[in-house]
């Protein structure tokens, strides 16, 4: 199963429109099917400390807690 980086309501509202990567990503928190707000673990290890500490999110963006992803599933038809 795949691991994610969960989030807080107020850790998401933060993240959103910030940019991480040396290619200008922008993060993009996901809810899965519990209900979780949640950013990749590529999101994450793709941020500098110097990136964190300008968003600013301090270190925890760095020391998120990592969950079993857990799809929304969509039931057709579409």
């Amino acid at each position: 199963m795949s691991k994610v980086r969960k989030l807080t309501l107020e850790q998401k509202n933060i993240l959103v429109g910030k940019v991480w990567g040396f290619q200008g990503q922008y993060f993009n928190p996901l809810q899965d099917a519990d209900g979780n707000w949640f950013i990749s673990n590529e999101e994450v290890n793709g941020c500098t400390l110097a990136q964190a500490e300008s968003i600013p999110c301090d270190a925890w963006l760095l020391t998120l807690p990592e969950i079993d992803y857990n799809p929304v599933v969509s039931e057709g038809p579409f």
